[in-house]
C-alpha cells in the first residue's frame, strides 16, 4: 500500500512540475546569474539600431549624428551573419568645417569627416575593403582595436599582408566582431598625427548580442583642425650633439664645447650648432608645437549650435562618444541641465558613474545615457574654454512638459 501511494504521489508531482514549467516563467530563470541568448532576429535588431538603408549616402554634418552604416548583410554557409563595408580613401577633398567659410583640404573615408559610423553585432563576421584611390599620393591603411583579434603580426588569418595600401590598390580586412564596445578607427600610416588630423578616422560600434535597453541614439566624435598643417612628416629623435644642454650619453672623446647647458627635457626649441672647425655659420632647427585652430564635434564647428539637437522630456537618450583629437593632451564633454551615466569604452552594461562631465585622453571613448526632466535649451561643450570658443559647443533643444523624477524608468 505504501509503495502504491508513493508511486501515485511521484506521478502527481511529475505532472504538476511539467504543467508548472509551461505556465510559470520563474521556473525557467537561468541559474547563477546567467542570461538567456537573445532570440531577436538580425533584421529586427538592425531596425532597433536605426541602421541606414542607403549605404551610398554621404550624410551632411547634421545627418551624421544619427547615420549608422550596418553594411551589406548576408549569411555564410554556417548561418553566421556577414557584414561587408567599403571605405574609399580620397586625399585633398574640400570640406567645409565652419559656417564662416573655412574650407579644409581633408583626407576622407567615403567623402566625409569623420568617416562613416560602422555598426555591427558581436559575433558577426566583418569584412572591410579599403580602397586607396588612384589619384592619391600617400599610402594609407585601416586600424581599429577589434581588427587585431583577426590579425596575427600584421597578417590576416588568410595569410595576406595587412600593412599599408599603395595608391590604386585595395585590401580587405576580415575579423569577427568582439568584444562589444565603442572603438575609433583611423589610418595607421606615418605620420600618424597628420593622417588623423586631416580626417581619416571614424567609429565602430560593436553591439552586444543581447540588446541594450532601447533608446534614441547618436554619435559624437571629438576632433580638431590644424589648418596650416605645419611640420608635416615623421617625428624623429634629434642627434644627441644637436640638443642644447645635452651632456648625457656623449662618448668620452666627444667635444662638448659647442653644447650649451640647458634643460634637455625642453624639446620645444632645439638649436643645432656646427661642430666643424672654422665654420662661422650656425644652423638652426626649430621644433614648434602643432596647434589646432578649430575644434568640433562631428567635424564642423558650432554645427549643433546652428542646428540644435531636438530632445524630449522624460525620454532616455544614448550617445556614443570618442575623442580623436590630435595635438592636445585631453578633451572633455560637459552637459548642462542633466547628469549622464558613463560607460567607459562601452564594454560593460553597468555604468561606471553618474556625472555631468567626463575627461578623455586621445583615443578614449564611451557611452553617455541621459534623460532631461525639464524643457529648455541646454548647452553641451568641451570644458576647455579655448575649445568651446573655437567651435566645440552645441545645444540640446528639449521640448515637452516637465517630468517628475519618480516617473523616470531607471533602465
Amino acid at each position: 500500500m505504501f509503495m502504491q501511494n508513493a508511486y501515485s504521489s511521484a506521478f502527481v508531482l511529475s505532472v504538476t512540475l511539467i504543467i508548472s514549467s509551461q505556465n510559470f516563467l520563474f521556473l525557467n530563470i537561468p541559474v547563477n546569474g546567467q542570461t538567456t541568448v537573445s532570440q531577436i532576429s538580425q533584421e529586427s535588431y538592425d531596425k532597433m539600431k536605426n541602421c541606414s538603408i542607403d549605404l551610398n549616402k554621404k550624410p551632411t554634418s547634421v545627418e551624421y549624428l544619427t547615420h549608422f552604416n550596418c553594411g551589406h548583410v548576408s549569411k555564410d554557409e554556417s548561418g553566421k551573419t556577414v557584414r561587408q563595408f567599403t571605405l574609399i580613401v580620397e586625399e585633398d577633398q574640400k570640406i567645409p568645417i565652419t559656417y564662416e567659410g573655412h574650407i579644409f583640404e581633408g583626407w576622407t573615408f567615403n567623402g566625409t569627416i569623420p568617416g562613416p559610423t560602422i555598426r555591427v553585432t558581436e559575433g558577426d563576421l566583418v569584412r572591410i575593403r579599403v580602397i586607396n584611390s588612384n589619384d592619391n599620393i600617400n599610402a594609407h591603411s585601416f586600424y581599429s582595436q577589434p581588427v587585431n583579434f583577426g590579425m596575427d603580426n600584421g597578417f590576416t588569418k588568410s595569410g595576406q599582408p595587412g600593412g599599408t595600401i599603395s595608391p590604386g590598390r585595395s585590401f580587405t580586412y576580415e575579423f569577427v566582431a568582439q568584444p562589444f564596445g565603442v572603438y575609433p578607427y583611423y589610418c595607421h600610416v606615418e605620420p600618424l598625427a597628420d593622417h588623423i588630423n586631416r580626417g581619416l578616422y571614424g567609429m565602430i560600434i560593436i553591439d552586444p548580442k543581447e540588446p541594450r535597453p532601447q533608446m534614441e541614439e547618436m554619435v559624437m566624435l571629438l576632433n580638431g583642425y590644424d589648418l596650416d598643417l605645419d611640420l608635416e612628416g615623421p617625428t624623429k629623435l634629434p642627434p644627441v650633439a644637436s640638443i642644447e644642454g645635452s651632456q648625457t650619453n656623449l662618448p668620452t672623446n666627444s667635444d662638448s664645447s659647442n653644447i650649451t647647458k640647458t634643460n634637455i627635457s625642453d624639446m620645444t626649441n632645439v638649436s643645432i650648432t656646427s661642430n666643424n672647425e672654422g665654420s662661422t655659420s650656425e644652423e638652426s632647427n626649430v621644433r614648434e608645437e602643432r596647434v589646432n585652430e578649430i575644434y568640433t564635434v562631428n567635424g564642423k564647428a558650432f554645427d549643433y549650435m546652428m542646428n540644435p539637437i531636438v530632445l524630449h522630456t522624460g525620454k532616455p537618450y544614448r550617445a556614443y562618444v570618442a575623442n580623436i583629437l590630435e595635438f592636445d593632451a585631453v578633451n572633455s564633454v560637459h552637459v548642462h541641465g542633466a547628469m549622464f551615466d558613463w560607460y567607459s569604452a562601452g564594454t560593460n552594461k553597468t555604468a561606471d558613474f553618474l556625472t555631468d562631465i567626463v575627461t578623455l585622453s586621445r583615443g578614449d571613448r564611451g557611452i553617455m545615457e541621459f534623460t532631461y526632466l525639464f524643457p529648455g535649451t541646454y548647452m553641451f561643450h568641451a570644458h576647455q574654454t579655448l575649445f568651446t570658443d573655437l567651435g566645440w559647443m552645441g545645444l540640446f533643444d528639449v521640448r515637452g512638459n516637465p517630468v517628475e523624477p519618480s516617473r523616470i524608468d531607471p533602465t
